[in-house]
């Protein structure tokens, strides 16, 4: 609730799973995955193709496996060249996410199945809200700057496309685990296959519990999911059901930088203040027990494909989510200031005649809300001609309102109802053409979309009023160029342009909503790529050009989310190296290292200022690396991994003192698979994080001229054993 190449080889552990494995496994992250590969889902209208322009990176389903334990997406995609994952917790449950060359969820589109999964209004995805995804995702597919054109909110650092689990083969999987800071998995999962009639079923449940490297940062996450098709006659027609619930105990406090980085206060980086209750003197004397969030989310999707309409294959997709839950916190009123009518209270009179104005308060703010619509595509693919078209509309309705339920204040009946209410309403359409033409060796590739969208919204929230109503209009046009230069050797080129609306705290926050800016942007990239017998390499140049960049100015608002405003210029440019090598039939390296500048033009830091200069943009490391080295043989694999991520400022004005300091961690992990029948298998693994036990955060925020830090967990251990039947 609350808060360019076709790069790759390092993401995946088993891109030389084992010694028999070939040039054309270490090819499987850097070239798309082939159509047959996907979901039964068709997701391709939305995917980047083979040789497409398209800065991209693809994980089979057994990438997805062998990456999975348990945490969500961003960790799966940690190793990849410019991404930064982190968590609220510390150890990866709960609140996890992620950034990719400095830009972050809200800018990163996020499709399921081709359906959108960021959040209308924040246009963040909340991982939390669907536990243990990665366990029913069969590919996933990261392009980074503009992409190609997809449903759901514009793309700006990337667009990460997932297809869940489709027919398969007729299984039962049983995983458990266990790890540092009481984390404990349970998932079981099954599926029928394909049957002769050509009906399929696959189930899974799971169940991942945490205390958190973070104090009382705890997590209890549920889910399920559910999907059933029929394939036969060129029709296809698949059902997906899939959801949970969240309790996470609120840890998007931080900590200061005395606590983080040491000092007189004789406190650890692991504190969390989050519900802490204070006496006069600002002594901690106590914690809240229910300082959490608690949310529940249902995803309902019907899928439809006809091999051949026209010569094409249309595919049509339904789809709905219902979300409903709060976060509860206790209002130490007497300390902070908020006084009873803040909350819609009476003040009380002692039996002295005082008038007791301020005193402690437990709410509930809740959001209630549901997302529906529909996508559909047709794509026509024979004679060296690729026709795409496509589109979708989308409904986002939100209740957003706010309960008192408990007070020291005797007049209880003013407990009734709520002290604020809000309702939103945000419609999305979306029609997008796609053109590639392949001749000899070289393909042309040419995209174009037009967007709509409007946002409205009445009445109030927690922090305030939130009455706004806008509406974009947007033309994304794409166009690029492939050359096969031989001798396994490819070169590309692309341009295009993206546009995204400003959320709702953008939109809330605002001086005038009416002036706030939609972003623009301006991406174009290089890429070269060689491959051999036994390595790879390949090389992506970009440069992202911005119109009214909405920036993070490193605060944030009462409930966690980021504030951020428009800037007139600015840019990201960079260069990403990603290295595969087989040193020997056993042992393999992989390396990236990504290196960019990222710069606000002219930023003025103080509105009442004139004073217009360059800085670096917040969040924007300058430089992201890491390496691999994976051994394994006869069911037996080790890897020892490393990454560095390089220092980052939390806000615009390039301050030391508002930066958070660089960091290197590595881990390593040990995997072993028993055969114990042709049909049974035991796989059980070690994980080993931050072996150098070191202190770091890899976000935080600013609260005026104050940082605050994520402090991530120092040594700790993951364990897992899978018996599949």
């Amino acid at each position: 609730m609350k808060k360019f190449m076709y790069s790759a080889a390092a993401v995946a552990l088993s891109l030389f799973a084992t010694a028999q494995e070939s040039t054309d496994t270490i090819m499987v992250d850097i070239i798309p995955l082939p159509r047959l590969e996907l979901s039964e889902v068709n997701v391709l209208g939305t995917w980047a193709q083979k040789n497409d322009p398209i800065a991209q990176i693809n994980l089979t389903q057994k990438d997805v496996e062998a990456l999975n334990t348990g945490r969500d997406l961003p960790y799966v995609l940690q190793d990849v060249a410019g991404v930064v994952s982190f968590s609220d917790a510390g150890n990866g449950v709960g609140y996890t996410n992620m950034r990719v060359r400095g830009s972050d969820i809200t800018r990163i589109n996020v499709t399921l199945n081709g359906i959108p999964m960021n959040d209308a209004e924040s246009h963040g995805v909340f991982w939390v809200n669907t536990p243990d995804l990665m366990s029913s995702t069969n590919a996933i597919q990261l392009q980074k700057g503009v992409g190609t054109s997809t449903n759901g909110s514009g793309a700006f650092g990337a667009t990460l496309g997932m297809s869940t689990l489709g027919a398969g083969d007729k299984s039962a999987r049983l995983t458990l685990g266990a790890g540092s800071y009481g984390t404990q998995r349970a998932t079981f999962q099954a599926s029928t296959g394909r049957t002769k009639d050509g009906f399929w079923m696959n189930t899974r449940i799971s169940s991942i519990t945490s205390d958190g490297y973070v104090e009382r940062a705890s997590s209890d996450l549920q889910s399920y999911y559910v999907s059933a098709g029929f394939a036969g006659g060129g029709h296809f027609i698949e059902a997906v059901r899939f959801g949970g619930g969240e309790r996470t105990y609120q840890a998007w406090y931080g900590i200061d930088s005395t606590t983080m980085y040491g000092g007189a206060w004789d406190a650890a980086p692991s504190s969390n203040f989050a519900g802490a209750i204070y006496d006069d003197m600002w002594n901690v004397v106590g914690t809240y027990d229910d300082q959490v969030d608690n949310y529940g989310q249902e995803h309902t999707q019907l899928h439809y494909r006809y091999a051949n309409l026209f010569g094409g294959t249309f595919t049509a997709a339904l789809h709905h989510t219902a979300g409903a839950g709060y976060y509860e916190e206790y209002n130490q009123g007497s300390v902070l200031g908020l006084s009873f009518m803040d909350f819609g209270l009476l003040p009380y009179y002692t039996s002295a005649g005082d008038t007791m104005a301020y005193g402690d308060v437990v709410t509930r703010k809740w959001l209630d809300n549901d997302f529906y619509g529909a996508i559909s595509s047709w794509t026509y693919d024979r004679d060296n001609h690729r026709v795409q078209l496509g589109g979708g509309v989308h409904r986002y309705d939100g209740a957003h309102f706010g309960r008192v339920i408990w007070a020291n204040n005797p007049n209880v009946s003013t407990l009734d109802g709520n002290y604020y209410d809000g309702d939103a309403r945000k419609d999305d359409a979306n029609v997008y053409a796609k053109y590639a033409f392949t001749k000899n060796r070289l393909l042309v590739y040419a995209d174009a979309q037009y967007r709509y969208v409007n946002h409205s919204s009445t009445g109030g929230s927690a922090t305030g009023p939130a009455n706004f109503e806008r509406a974009f209009n947007f033309f994304n046009p794409k166009i690029g160029l492939t050359y096969d230069l031989g001798k396994d050797q490819i070169l590309g080129a692309y341009a295009g342009v993206g546009h995204r609306e400003p959320n709702r705290s953008d939109l809330q926050y605002a001086d005038d909503a009416n002036a706030m800016k939609a972003e623009r942007m301006l991406d174009v990239e290089l890429n070269y790529r060689k491959a051999a017998d036994k390595w790879v390499f390949d090389v992506n140049a970009y440069r992202q050009q911005y119109q009214n960049q909405l920036v993070l100015t490193g605060a944030i608002d009462a409930q966690g989310y980021p504030i951020r405003e428009n800037v007139g210029q600015s840019f990201r440019q960079g260069i990403e190296l990603t290295g595969a090598y087989e040193l020997t039939s056993a042992l393999s390296a992989t390396a990236n290292v990504a290196l960019s500048q990222n710069e606000n033009v002219n930023w003025v830091g103080d509105p009442t200022s004139s004073v217009v200069y360059n800085t670096p943009i917040a969040f924007s490391p300058g430089a992201v690396a890491s390496a691999r080295l994976t051994y394994a043989k006869k069911g037996f694999e080790a890897t020892l991994w490393n990454q560095y991520v390089g220092k980052q400022y939390m806000s615009n004005e390039g301050m030391e003192a508002h930066s958070l300091p660089a960091y290197h961690i590595i881990n390593a992990r040990t995997q072993y698979t028993w055969n114990c029948t042709d049909m049974q298998r035991l796989i059980g693994f070690v994980e080993f994080r931050n072996l150098g036990n070191t202190s770091y955060a890899a976000n935080g925020y600013m609260w005026g001229d104050i940082p605050y830090y994520y402090a991530q967990a120092t040594f700790n251990i993951m364990t897992g054993l899978t018996f599949e039947f």
